[in-house]
């Protein structure tokens, strides 16, 4: 069990996070009951207290920003959009002043790339979209101080990470997300769908999540009764099925231009092009 922990911890100092014994027991690699750790927090000194104290406080900062507090009320007014999740350093409440804000985004089933021209022209009018320069020089990032980062999309037909994806890493990231927009328990879905991560991480089903912020954040579940005139009329679709297709194509020629490592398909988008996960293997 001591081999056990220290994984975890080792893990989560990849990350300079500090977790709790909540966190511990949910990313232990053996199924077990949290009353039975033997696991005494370590003393931390003035400095890493005051550090953690910071990272919070940026975190609070950047979800409290009046522009990402717009955002998401914007968003959120699209049937196109079904879930807006943190994910990153801010869904552990971990992030440093220049870090951005990671979103994980799940759509409307046919509404991949619709969806995603919504959340990309919102980013553009308040002033959220992160520019393209932070990959093109791994040596020399720029960060974004409180810009959204919209690396993660997911058409709710296809909710389940793909098999060559499913690591120690996608799964903590699956754990870890904190849903901030939840329609038609799109969250419960996305969870049942990855039930793979319980292999990984047996204690985690017991959670199955929302953890609270660390922050105490009260982060709502926006429910919004929406005339859907998408559904409403088989016009509707046809119309908006030949803009969809319009958008998918128009998309995927502009994705493809920087194309480097990220994972595009009809219904999943992955834009990591920093492949963070082989750096955490390597340190592992």
């Amino acid at each position: 069990m001591e081999k056990e922990i220290t994984k975890v911890l080792k893990y989560f100092a990849i990350f300079a996070y500090h977790p709790t014994l909540d966190e511990i027991h949910t990313f232990l690699r053996v199924k077990t009951n949290k009353q039975k750790l033997k696991y005494t927090p370590p003393q931390y000194s003035i400095k890493e207290v005051k550090n953690l104290e910071l990272k919070i406080k940026n975190s609070e900062n950047k979800l409290n920003n009046w522009r990402f507090r717009a955002y998401i009320k914007l968003i959120s007014i699209f049937p196109q959009i079904k879930l807006v999740g943190l994910s990153g350093s801010i869904s552990m409440m971990n992030a440093t002043e220049d870090d951005d804000i990671d979103l994980f985004i799940i759509t409307a089933k046919n509404r991949l790339f619709t969806g995603r021209l919504i959340a990309l022209v919102l980013a553009q009018i308040l002033g959220l979209r992160r520019s393209r320069e932070r990959f093109r020089d791994s040596a020399t990032q720029i960060f974004h101080k409180n810009k959204v980062c919209l690396n993660l999309f997911f058409d709710e037909s296809n909710l389940k990470v793909p098999k060559f994806k499913q690591t120690e890493f996608v799964g903590h990231e699956v754990l870890q997300m904190k849903p901030i927009i939840v329609k038609d328990n799109i969250y419960e879905r996305f969870l049942e769908a990855n039930r793979w991560v319980y292999e990984l991480f047996p204690n985690g089903k017991s959670k199955s999540q929302i953890l609270n912020l660390k922050s105490q954040i009260k982060l709502k579940r926006f429910k919004f009764k929406i005339l859907n005139l998408f559904g409403t009329w088989n016009l509707g679709f046809r119309i908006f099925n030949k803009v969809e297709s319009l958008l998918k194509k128009l998309q995927l020629t502009l994705i493809n231009r920087h194309r480097t490592t990220e994972v595009v398909t009809s219904s999943q988008l992955w834009f990591h092009p920093d492949d963070f996960e082989k750096k955490i293997r390597k340190t592992l």
